[in-house]
């Protein structure tokens, strides 16, 4: 799955920009403007995002922190190898995505969103096997298609760059989870 951390990377670097900006670090593209609006984005923020960009964030981490639960989970529960590999790479990505949100403003904690709380609570009571396996994809399911959501929502009227960037990293990777557990739910049966 190096296509993940080269994603990743990515939106690590997309975070990093407006730190650039603000050193002066960024350069002139030759194209009018589009020098002036780079740092016109990094020195609006100041190490601060603005309102729908700081809303993206934290509906973004409340979803992956319930993900992340999840998934650590299913990484001990699960009993079908597919679901096991999915789960561990559910938490590495999600344990990132945290790590690059905390770095654009260190103010954002993960909580679950209260929505979804009950799913955490079902696996952790639920017993491992081919039912736990079907529960977990189901909720990975509802999860990433609400993951996905909330990056549609943001990149409709986004205006910060690094910020649609890393959304639009993020919905390539959540489009790319759901066909796999669409893979995955069709082999559990």
């Amino acid at each position: 799955m190096d296509r993940r951390m080269i994603l990743l990377a990515l939106g690590a670097a997309a975070a990093a920009g407006p730190v650039a900006a603000q050193t002066g670090q960024t350069g002139q593209t030759g194209q009018s403007g589009q020098a002036g609006q780079t740092g016109q984005a990094g020195a609006g923020q100041r190490g601060a995002m603005g309102n729908a960009e700081m809303e993206h964030a934290r509906k973004t981490l409340m979803a992956g922190t319930v993900a992340l639960q999840t998934s650590d989970i299913a990484m001990q529960k699960a009993s079908n190898a597919g679901v096991k590999q999915f789960a561990k790479f559910e938490h590495d990505e999600q344990t990132t995505i945290a790590e690059v949100l905390r770095s654009m403003d260190a103010s954002l904690k993960p909580a679950p969103d209260p929505k979804m709380a009950d799913m955490v609570q079902k696996l952790q009571s639920a017993q491992a096997g081919a039912a736990f396996d079907k529960m977990y994809v189901t909720g990975q399911i509802e999860g990433h298609q609400n993951l996905l959501a909330i990056q549609e929502e943001y990149l409709k009227g986004g205006k910060d760059v690094h910020h649609t960037g890393m959304a639009k990293l993020a919905r390539a990777m959540i489009r790319e989870h759901l066909v796999h557990l669409g893979e995955l739910q069709k082999s559990l049966g």
